[in-house]
Formats: structure tokens, sequence, C-alpha cells
């Protein structure tokens, strides 16, 4: 009795089609879910207050500090966690539609709280996209700290820093990536033109000894993870046309977005801007009163109030 069999030639290309499907279902990427924790469990069903922390690329919300520890029975503090950070999977990476989307859909289950969001760098881009999502906007407040910019604002952020961190390399005659890294942090922290105060430099050589072994760098795909998505952002119209009452912080020395750029975003959402003297993007490490100020804000969000 004769075996019928393929001919050698469909036999491999069945194989070669069957390995591509493997590979394709291998690559999907996982379910995405909102990463979204409350700080605290002890708080009621229907707080009066919620507030969201959104922080920037490579941080947790461990950078506001003691805005954690605002949660109470009244109040839901609750924090984002970015790909690839705190057991966060890098995949899929951050999507600012749908981080906003998540982030109203949390204010909207809680449609009689009043609703702050706080966010730093990247997150504040979260925070201002997730207010034109959320019902009854003008219950809505934003504090953005060091803000990203509208497109092209990123793509000019990872040039300069790319010069910058090159510029670093030269300055300490070194290519080892984590000495790069910790000095490119000197700039994020000091802001742009440190090297030429003598208050700075001296400053500097303190935050080295401090921070050595203790930064998380953009390695492994976090920082593609955490900021590719900002590149080509600009405000949605729900976004502009939003009632929430938005308060900027900016030092007039980030190196990463200028305050130039934010000072127009500023302006095209009809908020407030407090300008930092001599102050760089690591406001919430160089400003240890920062966090009283920005809580001041949210009790207080008129266009008087002090900064």
């Amino acid at each position: 009795m004769a075996v019928l069999t393929r001919p050698p030639r469909a036999r491999s290309a069945m194989g070669a089609l069957v390995a591509f499907l493997l590979a394709a279902c291998a690559a999907a990427p996982p379910p995405a879910r909102a990463p979204l924790y409350p700080v605290a469990a002890e708080t009621r069903a229907g707080p009066a207050t919620v507030t969201v922390l959104l922080p920037g690329a490579l941080t947790t919300s461990r950078v506001f500090g003691p805005a954690r520890d605002w949660a109470g029975p009244d109040h839901l503090v609750v924090e984002y966690r970015l790909p690839g950070m705190q057991g966060e999977p890098l995949r899929p990476a951050l999507d600012i539609d749908r981080a906003a989307g998540w982030v109203a859909d949390l204010a909207n289950r809680h449609p009689q709280a009043r609703i702050q969001l706080l966010g730093y760098s990247t997150g504040a881009v979260i925070a201002i996209e997730a207010a034109g999502r959320i019902d009854r906007s003008e219950r809505v407040r934003i504090v953005a700290v060091s803000s990203a910019t509208p497109f092209p604002g990123a793509a000019l952020a990872l040039m300069r820093g790319a010069a910058q961190v090159a510029g670093g390399a030269l300055a300490i005659g070194s290519l080892d990536r984590d000495r790069i890294w910790e000095e490119y942090f000197k700039t994020l922290y000091l802001g742009s033109g440190w090297r030429q105060s003598p208050e700075k430099r001296a400053l500097a050589r303190r935050l080295e000894e401090a921070m050595r072994g203790r930064l998380t760098t953009p390695g492994e795909g976090r920082g593609r993870a955490q900021s590719a998505s900002l590149l080509f952002w600009s405000p949605s119209r729900a976004a502009l046309e939003s009632r929430a009452a938005i308060t900027f912080y900016h030092g007039d020395r980030d190196p990463v977005f200028p305050l130039g750029a934010v000072g127009r975003l500023a302006d095209r959402l009809g908020a407030r801007l407090c300008v930092l003297p001599e102050e760089g993007h690591m406001l919430f490490l160089s400003r240890p009163d920062l966090t009283a100020r920005i809580e001041r804000q949210f009790r207080s969000p008129a266009p008087d109030a002090p900064c």
C-alpha cells in the first residue's frame, strides 16, 4: 500500500508558515489593563476627593513625596504605574490616549467627587488629556510639573538630551553608561548651564555621592516604552475645551522642555504658569517645599492665589 507524503518543498513551506504563525502569536502584546493602584486601603466607597498621581518617565509616584499621604477616609489617592516600573510589564508601552481614558474612567466612577490630577513630565500630559474626557470637567483641578510639550517638543527634547549626554561623556572622559547617566542627572536636577555656577558645581559633587548606584536608567527598553507616545502628541480638542483649572510649575532652566514652549501650552489651555527661577527638570527633588505649595493650589486654584 502506497503512503502519500508531501513533497520536501511543500513540507518546508508548511514548516515556515507554522513558524511564522507561532512567532506572530508569541509577539502579540499582552492585553492592556489600567495600572492604577490606591496608595491606601481605608478610603470610603464614595470619597469627596480623588487624586491621581501621574509620574514621568523613569519615576514612580514616590517622586511626589508627601502627596501619597493625602489619602484618608474621604480622600482616595491613586498612583499610575508606568511600563517597567514597580512590577509593571514593559509591554504594552505607554499610550497617552489610553492612559488618559483609564484616568477619566476612574474619575467618572466618582461623579460627586472633586478630581485632582497631579502630573510630572509625561504624567502631566496624561492629566491634560484625561481632563477632556471627565464628565463635568469644572470639578477637575490639574497641577502639571515640568510638563512635556506638544509636537515637536518631545522630539527636540530627545535631540537635546542626546547632545547633553554626549557633552557629559566628554566632560567626565568616560563611556561608562552608569557614569554618563549620573552626569546627565546633574543637568536634569540643576538645569541648563549649571557648570558655569560655582555653587551648582559644588552641589553637583554632593549629588554625585548621594545618587551613585540609585538611579533608574532608560535601559532595557524602559525609556522607549514610557516616552515614545509623546513624540507626536498635541493637545486634543477635548483637552483644549476642558474647563479644568490648570496650574503649571516649571523651572526656567529646564533642560528637557524649555520654559517658552510650556508658556505657549499654558496659554492654549487657559492655564496658570508658575515659574521657579534657577530650577531644572527635577523640581520635586530640588524644591522640597513644592508638594506643600501644590496642595495649597488644589485647595485654592484661584488665578490670584500665590504660586
